[in-house]
């Protein structure tokens, strides 16, 4: 592969030409989902290809009597207001329900982590954030016959719109979201199959995740050329004390106006050969406003190398965005590691915030940081190599 990587608005140039290709497959009733067509030697990704959502519906599904944890040092949210869409059901749901499950067969509802475990503006250490409680406590739910009222299981994948709110599940299988509410998961493990695009697809609203693991385990692909994150598509998101692992990608966010706090996106899915090989990334973001990304730890590494050669991208990547400004972003406080380069920012970035992080080996990469021209840096303090050195603002 050439040594120079690809800019970020070449690569969205190529996002664009692939997304228009998926608009028509789905016209034909193919449903494509998002691929990664392995392009050079950098991601070409693109965004989800919406299935039909249903009506709008606000449904809480709570094992009783547990609720979700409070935390007086609770990270402040994003939240957004997504643009109406237009609706179809195969089924009328009611307006407003209230899901209580039937109890596990330990009957004992599960027990959310401990509150306040992981001081703010910390990094998490390994195995201190996701679902850390007994998953045997967890109701599983696996198929038609399991899937809670108000939901459809749809090859393998539990779907549903409105304002939802998931507590203490295990879903073996993925989760699409096509309403232009809220998806709020705790306390969950989800672990997406190859017969769903994503372990959690967003499609619009709002997706609200903390405190749960999601991952992806199936020997099988969704697709040959399969790209996709474990959180993905053109949902706003908010994620807090996650652990991401299993998929190409650990999030792909589209919109920005989104926050990423105090989460762990490792082990990645490494997959394939030049050409058709993963372009791993912890989290690629298109380019969205007000995207915020502090207190991870974000290790892509493998083998004691940033960059195998083949695979990983960047730990973050930010695509230059033509749709305008990408102001808002911040990076603070963040240990990354893993990428050709770990950290890569393109051009649209305007104002951007990159404080007090962490950098990993750059170990079989180019280095710890590559912003493309254009990009503005408003500040630019205290990043630190693997080896304590101050890592100057890239020119």
């Amino acid at each position: 592969m050439s040594a120079r990587p690809q800019t970020s608005a070449e690569l969205g140039k190529s996002h664009d030409r692939h997304r228009r290709v998926r608009k028509i497959a789905l016209t034909a009733g193919v449903a494509l989902g998002a691929l990664v067509l392995a392009a050079g030697c950098k991601p070409v990704a693109g965004k989800p290809a919406p299935h039909p959502p249903h009506l709008p519906t606000t449904t809480t599904i709570v094992p009783a009597p547990t609720s979700a944890p409070t935390d007086s040092t609770e990270p402040t949210t994003t939240t957004t207001s997504a643009p109406p869409t237009t609706t179809v059901s195969s089924a009328t749901p009611p307006v407003s329900t209230t899901v209580k499950p039937r109890p596990t067969s330990t009957g004992t509802a599960p027990v959310p982590p401990p509150s306040g475990s992981l001081p703010a503006n910390t990094v998490p250490a390994v195995g201190q954030v996701g679902y850390r409680g007994d998953r045997a406590k967890l109701k599983v739910v696996d198929g038609p016959g399991s899937a809670p009222p108000g939901t459809t299981w749809n090859s393998g994948a539990l779907r549903f719109s409105g304002n939802v709110t998931l507590d203490g599940y295990y879903i073996k299988g993925g989760i699409e979201y096509n309403g232009k509410g809220t998806l709020t998961i705790r306390n969950s493990v989800i672990e997406g199959n190859h017969n769903s695009w994503s372990p959690i697809l967003g499609n619009s609203g709002h997706v609200d995740v903390r405190d749960s693991t999601i991952t992806y385990k199936d020997d099988q692909w969704p697709g040959d050329k399969w790209g996709n994150g474990a959180i993905h598509g053109d949902a706003t998101v908010t994620v807090i004390r996650c652990d991401i692992s299993g998929t190409p990608d650990g999030i792909q966010n589209g919109p920005g106006n989104s926050q990423i706090e105090q989460s762990y996106i490792h082990d990645l899915l490494r997959a394939g050969t030049y050409p058709n090989n993963t372009h791993n990334d912890g989290i690629q973001s298109y380019g969205g406003p007000n995207t915020v990304i502090k207190y991870n730890r974000i290790d892509i590494s493998a083998d004691g190398k940033a960059y195998d050669g083949t695979h990983q991208n960047g730990a973050v990547f930010i695509m230059s965005s033509d749709d305008g400004p990408t102001s808002g972003l911040q990076v603070v406080g963040n240990y990354l590691a893993g990428g050709g380069y770990i950290l890569r920012i393109g051009a649209s970035a305007k104002g951007a915030v990159v404080t007090d992080n962490r950098f990993g080996t750059t170990a079989g990469g180019f280095g710890e940081v590559f912003v493309d021209a254009g990009a503005q840096i408003a500040s630019w303090v205290n990043n630190l190599s693997s080896s304590n050195k101050m890592i100057n603002q890239p020119r």
